[in-house]
């Protein structure tokens, strides 16, 4: 049996909802992974600005899309997953972007160490198009399962960079779906209860920061996890020294 068909095949999801100005970059950043056993299925909530056109342009390329209204993001999201036939699952959003050797090695740390869940290192593409690169950072499953991986303490786990299996997915429930904002943070809050989140100092999303985006809206996030805004994120600065530790102890 050869090395491509006895890997393990992860399933990649793609919401979009006229997401077209990055749509393509993004669909790009997984149909050329290295990693080849991958079923990559976008669901699309009726877009009206060209991303269907966008959609079946690459048709011949990814597994399966779904073109009708949903009721937000997590919605869209779960559509996706319950086609999944993946062993492992994620997701990564319309504008967001993939390493291009990403899916291989994450998959690889994935299987070697048994693990159902990994968190990669945050790399953000600023405004200004620059790549900006973070530390590993660890998260603690008290902390994540306590609510606690916000921007006022821990900080936020970077979506685009985390990895799980499909099994934990099942066994967790799914999302809420109704949550509009913050159905990432529930579901990462239930996984934490149940396994434990292994940072890996892999580099696997790109998060794109750009005006309009769903998550700029941290009223109706912080709202959902019932959760104030603080200005003073001393938490981020005990993360940061808890991870370098770690980083440096795990080498």
């Amino acid at each position: 049996m050869n090395k491509i068909s006895s890997a393990p095949l992860i399933t990649i999801v793609t919401p979009v909802y006229n997401g077209a100005d990055y749509l393509e970059e993004t669909m790009l950043s997984v149909i050329n992974q290295t990693y080849k056993k991958i079923q990559y299925i976008l669901v699309d909530g009726n877009s009206t600005d060209g991303s269907i056109n966008i959609i079946k342009k690459f048709s011949s390329k990814i597994d399966c899309f779904i073109i009708e209204k949903d009721k937000g993001m997590y919605d869209a999201i779960s559509k996706g997953f319950s086609l999944g036939k993946g062993k492992y699952f994620a997701w990564i959003n319309s504008d967001d972007l993939y390493f291009n050797n990403a899916i291989e090695k994450a998959i690889s740390v994935m299987e070697k160490n048994k693990f159902e869940m990994i968190v990669g290192a945050p790399t953000i593409l600023n405004l200004n198009k620059k790549i900006i690169y973070r530390h590993c950072y660890h998260y603690p499953n008290w902390i994540v399962a306590n609510s606690l991986a916000t921007p006022c303490f821990w900080g936020f786990l970077p979506q685009e960079s985390t990895i799980f299996t499909k099994e934990l997915y099942d066994r967790c429930g799914g999302f809420n779906k109704n949550l509009k904002y913050a159905g990432d943070f529930d579901l990462w809050r239930k996984f934490a209860k149940k396994t434990k989140l292994n940072s890996v100092n892999l580099r696997i999303g790109i998060f794109r920061k750009r005006k309009g985006q769903l998550s700029e809206n941290y009223h109706e996030y912080y709202r959902e996890i019932n959760k104030i805004k603080c200005f003073l994120p001393i938490g981020k600065l005990f993360r940061l020294i808890y991870s370098i530790i770690k980083n440096i102890l795990t080498k």
